[in-house]
């Protein structure tokens, strides 16, 4: 009987390749993360990805337009718009802030598809915006231009 080859603790193992972070190489500012991140989350945290992506690029087709504020900050912070974010501390030890992180740094740097082109506005689908264009219905959420 041969003898089995003795087994080599684990510290000579050579490391695990880590798995790339698909926003590692993005750079925007960490303070317009955490407020798009607070409204993903609040607003938009029970609905599915392309529903969360979409509110997160209202906030982006806001500071575009040149008829809001010109940061993501800026925007949810304006007055009767968004809930008080600065008030709001979501839990962020589960994945949905993982997830509300990685929406706002893809929205924020131009690198997601857009899913509810033009709009500027949305709202639950239980009311409605008569004089706004509607352009999309992601789950529980209507979006308007």
């Amino acid at each position: 009987m041969q003898a089995l080859p003795e087994a080599r603790p684990e510290a000579d193992l050579p490391p695990e390749p880590a798995v790339a972070d698909a926003t590692a190489d993005i750079d925007v500012d960490q303070d317009e993360v955490e407020c798009v991140a607070k409204v993903v989350v609040h607003e938009a945290g029970n609905q599915p990805h392309r529903g969360q992506l979409a509110v997160a690029q209202v906030i982006r087709a806001r500071v575009k337009s040149g008829r809001f504020a010109d940061s993501a900050c800026g925007v949810v912070r304006q007055r009767g718009q968004f809930f008080n974010v600065d008030a709001y501390n979501p839990p962020r030890n589960n994945g949905r802030w993982s997830t509300a992180v990685d929406i706002a740094i893809r929205t924020l740097s131009g690198k997601d598809e857009d899913v509810a082109p033009g709009a500027l506005f949305f709202h639950s689908a239980g009311s409605s915006m008569p004089k706004r264009v509607r352009v999309a219905q992601i789950a529980d959420h209507i979006f308007y231009r």
